[in-house]
């Protein structure tokens, strides 16, 4: 039978575990509850992060509230600085004077209530096609395939101090050869496996598929881990995709958060 000493002892300790699990997952839970984030990309995504979820906006009346409403802005991956944004079929940019300010190249602004934090990253030549043919094969793809884009960036994804290989292989928008079926593949090459982002194969209609690129490497929702931002071009008459990745631990792969697909 528990005596009266072992019995408060044994509250007290249960409120202590108790206090240190909301110091340690209470606390980060309000504070996720409370950050706000807006974020365009380009002239065809808008996306909205609040208590902890996306949503894409996209009737006239959430769009026509960000008019005028200042936004961070980068346009090929490198910070351009804060201006106004007015939409009007497409975003147009302004200073606080309201002087009109040309904002050409791929656009992604935000807004948030905390500082968003970037990864910096830039093309490099696939010089050894190692992981390129492994994933050709496994894709059932031809080793001698043609690509329109075929490149590589290192980047920390995880912030670990090593770098991670994000490889980008496509063959959509061919002018000089006419492929039977189009591919776009990205992937990312860590301690010698692959991870899948993006895999689309399709048979050759002229006008489909679309050509993959990263936009942003950004935490979005300020968790301490980033998240990726990839843009996938197609023919003029068709808007851009755009997808949220984010790395799943659990399941050891990428998986889209959010998309305005």
């Amino acid at each position: 039978m528990i005596n009266k000493k072992t019995y408060i002892i044994l509250i007290i300790f249960l409120g202590i575990f108790f206090l240190l699990m909301f110091l340690i997952f209470g606390i980060d839970n309000i504070k996720q509850n409370n950050y706000d984030t807006t974020i365009i990309v380009g002239e065809d995504t808008i996306w909205n992060y609040s208590k902890k979820n996306w949503v894409n906006l996209t009737t006239k009346k959430s769009i026509d509230k960000l008019n005028w409403k200042e936004f961070n802005i980068q346009l090929d991956n490198k910070d351009f600085g804060k201006y106004l944004l007015w939409h009007d079929d497409k975003w147009y940019a302004f200073d606080k004077k309201k002087n009109a300010v040309s904002i050409d190249g791929n656009l992604l602004a935000y807004r948030a209530n905390f500082k968003i934090n970037f990864l910096n990253f830039s093309q490099e030549e696939i010089k050894d096609r190692k992981y390129v043919d492994y994933v050709l094969e496994e894709n059932k793809l031809s080793l001698s395939s043609k690509f329109t884009s075929a490149y590589k960036m290192l980047i920390d994804f995880d912030s670990d101090e090593v770098f991670e290989e994000f490889y980008i292989i496509s063959n959509v928008f061919a002018m000089d050869f006419n492929p039977e079926k189009l591919f776009s593949i990205v992937f990312m090459v860590k301690n010698n496996k692959v991870y899948y982002l993006y895999n689309d194969i399709q048979k050759n209609n002229s006008l489909n598929g679309c050509k993959p690129y990263i936009n942003s490497v950004l935490d979005t929702n300020n968790d301490e881990t980033y998240e990726i931002i990839l843009s996938c071009a197609r023919y003029s008459v068709s808007e851009s995709i755009d997808m949220l990745y984010q790395f799943d631990k659990e399941k050891d792969a990428f998986k889209i958060v959010i998309s305005n697909q």
